[in-house]
């Protein structure tokens, strides 16, 4: 299938095929490489990574091609372009898109650029994914794709249409149902399933530390044993106390018992502020497990 050259190239234009509205000089001539033309930037497509809106970039016909807008790529992100131009194969020809040199220098990796069969009419659809580290700028315009023509044998075949709002709504349900990042999405969710079972893990952990940090045996023992003995200490103290006798002590030392009354009360105060603080590290322990189990869930 020998290849048609930019003479032919320009020829098949003039009469209406292989190109729908090319890119032209100054001097109204297509701008048609030495055995290929490179198409352009009509349409971009992509899903935004936060919201997954998928959002659509439009060349615009009333500006020139450096007051085009454009999008950057970030690195990792995957977008569908479609072409400016709409190819027209006549029977006789077939055609083969390839990304331009330029996109593989700077990282970018094309998908579906392929082969376009003999009679197809419509725009081209290529999907390009940033393997760089780097942001690139993607501008509505500029030429991404080179087109090769091969003359075939036109017996038997039959015309392939596609029209541009068949083409765009297409690239917008693919897109939709994409990953925005493919290298950042598609193991997103590996992460956040080992995220959960590391937050149960270290929540049981921490469980497991509050239970040995509050509620040890042997303090519990001993707490117990302290209650035991003043309440069998005042059971048997009680009756023996000469109540007569100190009812005349206090009367006789009213500023001992007072002195003993505050230092009795200081103790309490004391004992509810440790109870306070320990009441309150419970709470912060389970506001901070609650917390990790909202992460995991």
């Amino acid at each position: 299938m020998p290849i048609l050259s930019k003479k032919e190239i320009e020829c098949r234009i003039a009469k209406g095929e292989l190109v729908k509205d090319p890119r032209r000089d100054a001097k109204k001539n297509p701008l048609v490489e030495t055995a290929s033309y490179d198409l352009s930037v009509g349409t971009i497509l992509w899903k935004d990574r936060d919201s997954g809106e998928v959002k659509q970039l439009d060349f615009d016909s009333t500006k020139d091609d450096f007051s085009q807008p454009f999008m950057t790529l970030q690195p990792g992100q995957m977008v569908l372009v479609i072409s400016k131009e709409d190819l027209i194969m006549p029977l006789d020809v077939c055609g083969t898109v390839y990304s331009r040199n330029r996109l593989q220098k700077e990282n970018i990796l094309a998908l579906n650029a392929g082969h376009v069969d003999p009679g197809y009419e419509g725009p081209i659809i290529i999907r390009l994914i940033n393997l760089s580290s780097l942001p690139w700028n993607l501008k509505l315009g500029q030429p991404v794709f080179t087109t090769v023509f091969h003359s075939v044998d036109p017996r038997g075949e039959k015309k392939d249409q596609r029209s541009r709002v068949d083409t765009l709504e297409a690239a917008r349900k693919t897109i939709a149902e994409a990953y925005a990042n493919p290298f950042h999405d598609s193991y997103k969710e590996q992460i956040d399933r080992q995220l959960g079972q590391y937050y149960l893990e270290k929540e049981a952990d921490l469980r497991e530390k509050f239970s040995k940090e509050f509620f040890r045996r042997d303090q519990v023992i001993l707490f117990a044993s302290i209650i035991l003995g003043t309440v069998f200490a005042i059971v048997v103290a009680v009756p023996k106390i000469p109540w007569r006798d100190l009812w005349e002590y206090v009367k006789a030392n009213r500023l001992n018992v007072v002195l003993i009354v505050l230092g009795i009360v200081v103790l309490e105060a004391c004992l509810m502020l440790f109870v306070f603080k320990g009441w309150r590290r419970v709470r912060r322990y389970r506001r901070k497990r609650k917390r990790q189990s909202n992460r995991s869930s």
